[in-house]
C-alpha cells in the first residue's frame, strides 16, 4: 500500500474485469470465493464497482488487515456496504462500530464490562439450555430449517437476556435484522424507516429504565454518568450504543451458526468426526468461523491513497470482506480446504486492531453450545434440498434457510 502523497500511478488496464461487481447479486452471494480466488490468481487484488453507492473490494489478507487498522487514513464513521456515502457527520451512529479514535477508546470501554470473560461465562448455562430445547424439540419433530427454527431463535434469545427485554419481542427483532441489513442497502425508504423504528423503540425502553432500572444493559446505558472524552453522554450517544448491540448480535451470529450447520450437513465426515472427537470443537468452531465469516464491513478513504497501482480518492468506500481475507493461500494453507483440526489459524472474521469484535467471545460461545447440543440431540441428519440452498449477501452472509431431516440420507 502506497504511502499518503505519493505520487500514483496510471490504473491497470488488466483489473478491469473484476470491476462493477455486484455483492447483492445471486452469482456473488452463492460463490464469492471464486471471484477473490480469481482476482488474487489474476494479479488484481483490488477491484471497483459503481453500484450500489460504489465501492472498492480489497481482496487479501495484508490490505483488509492494514485497512482494517489504520484509523489514519481509513475512517469507521460509515460501515455500511451499500446505500449513497455520507458526509461526514451524517449516516448511521452506533459507537463504537462508527467511532474513530480518539472517542472510539472511550466508547468501546463503555460497554466493555458487558462482554468480559467472566460475563459471557455466565451466560453459557442460559445459552445451553436454549440450545438445548430447541435442539431437542427439531430432534422430536425429525425435521426443520437449521436457520428459521433453531439459529435465530437462539441468537434472538441470547439478544433479549442481554439487552433485559421481553422474549415477545423476538419476532420484531429478526424482521427489523432483515429489513435493514438484507434489504436495506438495496432499499433506503426501507432502511431509514428500520432505524427510526428502531430508536424510537429504544428511547421508550430508556424511559422506562430510567423510572426503573435494573441490572441489564439497556438500563446501564441509559443511566451511565460516564463521559466522552470529559463531556457526559449524549442521548443521540445511547441509542447509538444500544442500536449496535442489537444490530451486531443478530444476523451476525445467526449466519454463523445457519452456515457451521449447513456445513456439518454437507461434509458428513467433519461431523462424525466432530461426534467421535469432542475434543476437536474448539479448533472446529475457529475454522468454521474462518471458512464461513459472515461479515463484510466498511471503511471511508480520508486522503487519496494507491492500493496496488489503483487510485482510491478520499472520501470513497472500501469493503472489507473478511471471508476473503481467510482464504488468502499467502497466509493459509489450502484456505479453501476446511480443516477442523487446522492448529494455525489467524483468521479475521472479528476484525482487527481496535475496532475487533467486542462481542467476539459471545459469537464463539453461542456457536461452540449451538453444535454441541445439535450434535447431541442430531447426530445424524442431512439436507433436504442441498441444490437450492441461497445465500445472503451484502454487510452479512449466510444460508437463508437449511431445511434438514434427522437420519442418515438413504438414496433412492
Amino acid at each position: 500500500m502506497a504511502e499518503p502523497g505519493k505520487k500514483r500511478k496510471s490504473e491497470p488496464h488488466g483489473c478491469k474485469w473484476a470491476d462493477n461487481y455486484d455483492i447483492f447479486s445471486s452469482e456473488f452471494t452463492d460463490d464469492p470465493f471464486s471471484l477473490w480466488d480469481k482476482m488474487r490468481e489474476g494479479g488484481c487484488p483490488v477491484a471497483h464497482s459503481d453500484l450500489w453507492g460504489g465501492s472498492w473490494m480489497p481482496v487479501e489478507y495484508d490490505d483488509i488487515r492494514q485497512i482494517a487498522r489504520d484509523p489514519e487514513r481509513f475512517s469507521s464513521r460509515a460501515v455500511e456496504v451499500g446505500g449513497p456515502v455520507p458526509r461526514p457527520g451524517g449516516g448511521l451512529f452506533i459507537p463504537p462500530l462508527t467511532s474513530d479514535p480518539p472517542e472510539h477508546r472511550s466508547y468501546r470501554r463503555l460497554l466493555q464490562p458487558y462482554f468480559t470473560s467472566q460475563k459471557i461465562a455466565e451466560l453459557e448455562p442460559f445459552v445451553r439450555k436454549e440450545a438445548r430445547i430447541l435442539s431437542e424439540g427439531l430432534a422430536e419433530r425429525g425435521e426443520g430449517d437449521a436457520v428459521g427454527d433453531f439459529a435465530r431463535h437462539l441468537t434472538i434469545a441470547v439478544l433479549t437476556r442481554l439487552l433485559g427485554v421481553p422474549r415477545d419481542n423476538e419476532e420484531r427483532f429478526i424482521d427489523w435484522m432483515v429489513r435493514l441489513v438484507r434489504i436495506g442497502p438495496q432499499d433506503q425508504r426501507v432502511r431509514n424507516a428500520v432505524v427510526r423504528e428502531i430508536l424510537d423503540y429504544f428511547k421508550i425502553l430508556f424511559a422506562e429504565r430510567r423510572e426503573n432500572p435494573g441490572d441489564d444493559l439497556v438500563s446501564y446505558v441509559a443511566t451511565t454518568t460516564a463521559e466522552i472524552n470529559g463531556r457526559p453522554l449524549s442521548e443521540k450517544d445511547r441509542l447509538g450504543m444500544c442500536f449496535l448491540i442489537l444490530i451486531a448480535g443478530a444476523d451476525t451470529t445467526w449466519s454463523a451458526i445457519g452456515a457451521s450447520l449447513w456445513h456439518l450437513a454437507t461434509y458428513p465426515e467433519d461431523r462424525k468426526r466432530l461426534v467421535a472427537e469432542p475434543d476437536l470443537m474448539t479448533s472446529a468452531v475457529e475454522e468454521l468461523l474462518r471458512v464461513y465469516a459472515p461479515v463484510t464491513i466498511a471503511r471511508i478513504a480520508k486522503e487519496d491513497v494507491e492500493l496496488h497501482g489503483r487510485c482510491i480518492h478520499a472520501g470513497e468506500r472500501l469493503i472489507l470482506p473478511f471471508a476473503a481475507a481467510n482464504r488468502d493461500p499467502k497466509v493459509f494453507e489450502d484456505p479453501n480446504e476446511i480443516r477442523i483440526d487446522r492448529e494455525k489459524n489467524r483468521h479475521i472474521t472479528f476484525g482487527w486492531g481496535a475496532h475487533r469484535c467486542l462481542g467476539a467471545g459471545l459469537a464463539k460461545l453461542e456457536l461452540r453450545v449451538s453444535l454441541e447440543e445439535w450434535l447431541r440431540a442430531m447426530p445424524d441428519y442431512y439436507l433436504t434440498d442441498p441444490e437450492n440452498i441461497t445465500w445472503s449477501g451484502g454487510q452479512v452472509r449466510g444460508p437463508n434457510r437449511v431445511d434438514f431431516k434427522v437420519g442418515e440420507r438413504v438414496d433412492a
